[in-house]
């Protein structure tokens, strides 16, 4: 059940995995990397995900199905909350693929097992390593690019 009744994603599964994700935010103590933790190691914060909130993600989804985009790379995966906006638009829009890039292998882990349970592992390549290396060749053009830390 959508506990997002005016949410453009109808898919259960996704909404499902979104609500978990959503339920479980949690910050580091400190603040992380912006706060008084001041810690730029992003290993220090494998087991925090710094992820978009929903308003922002169904944002993404609608903006990725107006372009009508089937490729799309996104700069810092973490636990994969605005890549399966991503996916699911991609999805929905007949096919395609998101690439993202995460340099925390845990966060890596975290985010294809979040794919699969909301079934979109199909649309979504996910990278790991510094994304200066892992994105610097696509494999073509692609539709939009994501940085999450603009996100918020």
């Amino acid at each position: 059940m959508n506990d997002r009744p005016y949410s453009p994603i109808q898919d259960p599964r996704v909404n499902a995995v979104l609500a978990r994700l959503q339920g479980a935010r949690q910050r580091p103590a400190g603040g992380g990397p912006r706060g008084s933790f001041n810690s730029r190691d992003p290993h220090a914060y494998a087991e925090q995900g710094f992820s978009i909130h929903s308003e922002q993600g169904e944002l993404i989804y609608l903006l990725c199905r107006g372009l009508r985009a089937t490729r799309m790379a996104e700069f810092a995966t973490s636990v994969g909350m605005s890549t399966l906006y991503f996916a699911a638009a991609i999805r929905d829009n007949g096919g395609g693929t998101v690439i993202g890039s995460e340099i925390v292998p845990a966060k890596v882990e975290t985010a294809k097992r979040n794919l699969a349970e909301a079934g979109l592992a199909d649309y979504a390549e996910i990278r790991e390593g510094d994304a200066r290396k892992t994105l610097r060749d696509l494999g073509g053009p692609v539709r939009l690019r994501s940085d999450r830390r603009l996100a918020g």
